[in-house]
């Protein structure tokens, strides 16, 4: 399986976006995409985190 290329544009867009968030120009001397390796831990707690915040009703309701 091949990785795919990190463009210039890309790397321009990239660039843009941290010197907008910095407030100062930036040189990217390095770039790779990292693979996948399923859900990390952080995005697992994150949900954990949001469906716990939901209040669900426990009780029930009955039709007549």
């Amino acid at each position: 399986m091949t990785e795919p290329e990190i463009t210039p544009e890309l790397l321009m867009i990239m660039s843009a976006a941290i010197a907008a968030y910095l407030g100062k120009n930036v040189r990217i001397r390095r770039a790779r995409f990292i693979s996948d390796q399923g859900p990390s831990s952080w995005s697992q707690v994150g949900r954990v985190s949001i469906q716990s915040s939901h209040a669900f009703s426990t009780t029930t309701t009955t039709t007549k």
